[in-house]
């Protein structure tokens, strides 16, 4: 008798496999390597508000990657591919 045993997956769900590898991937080396050149030109306060509503907008497009991906079996192209499904070819 052979029994089926249930392998249980674990699968990171909209936060962990989503969201924050869209986060990175935006606030990472682009952000950071022209960090001081900002601080240099705006000063810190200008900055700062800089950061925020670059920070706002990258939460808001982090969000509609998930929402986009928990509704879409993910194909070869990653992000290109959910978008190309979502709003069409063109």
């Amino acid at each position: 008798m052979s029994k089926k045993q249930h392998v249980q997956t674990q699968k990171f769900g909209t936060f962990l496999g989503v969201y924050l590898p869209s986060l990175l991937t935006i606030l990472g080396l682009i952000m950071y390597l022209r960090f001081g050149w900002v601080v240099g030109n705006m000063g810190v306060p200008m900055t700062i508000l800089i950061v925020l509503m670059a920070s706002s907008i990258t939460f808001i497009t982090g969000l509609s990657a998930s929402a986009i991906a928990t509704n879409i079996k993910v194909g070869i192209g990653g992000e290109y591919y959910l978008v190309s499904r979502s709003l069409g070819l063109e």
